[in-house]
């Protein structure tokens, strides 16, 4: 379901700013670096501005992210805010793909809140930053407790050639 706003009012006074409170927007649930992420709570607040025949929407978009940890791959609640700022154009320019397209007198706000969002994630989204992680041999979590999995058994390491050179000194 896309949230629309009706800026018909913005159109009718060019350069005129009205407010913007918008919530309950929907985002469909998305897959980004791999994980699955699901936006909560999404509201849009700010104003818009109407020029000729384009909309400019600046504000604060606020929202809920429900996503993995990337080190324990348990779940992470993260409260997400961001700036929002775009522009809505009734014709687009090939030039300057960058405007999102209306037409009549209302703009969907989906796309453009989504795209906010997901540029407002941080790169690695962890549970804390003294997460442990999984074991690399039996996937236990190990922020849980230690597993026994190595103990008295060779670990085996992919860089352990390089340590084999290192420690016998040869040339490299």
């Amino acid at each position: 379901m896309s949230t629309v706003l009706d800026v018909s009012q913005a159109l009718k006074n060019p350069g005129q700013s009205y407010p913007v409170d918008a919530g309950g927007i929907e985002v469909e649930s998305l897959e980004v670096l791999g994980d699955p992420v699901c936006f909560e709570n999404v509201a849009l607040k700010g104003d818009m501005l109407a020029t000729g025949e384009s909309v400019s929407i600046c504000g604060t978009v606020t929202a809920v992210a429900v996503t993995r940890c990337a080190r324990c791959l348990g779940k992470v609640v993260l409260p997400i805010e961001t700036d929002f700022d775009e522009l809505f154009v009734r014709k687009i320019d090939p030039d300057d793909p960058d405007p999102y397209p209306f037409e009549g007198s209302c703009v969907e706000l989906n796309e453009a809140v989504k795209n906010a969002l997901v540029l407002a994630l941080p790169y690695r989204i962890v549970c804390n930053e003294a997460c442990k992680g999984l074991c690399p041999q039996c996937g236990k979590n190990l922020n849980e407790g230690s597993c026994t999995c190595q103990e008295g058994a060779k670990v085996m390491n992919p860089f352990s050639a390089l340590k084999a050179i290192v420690e016998n000194e040869e040339e490299v």
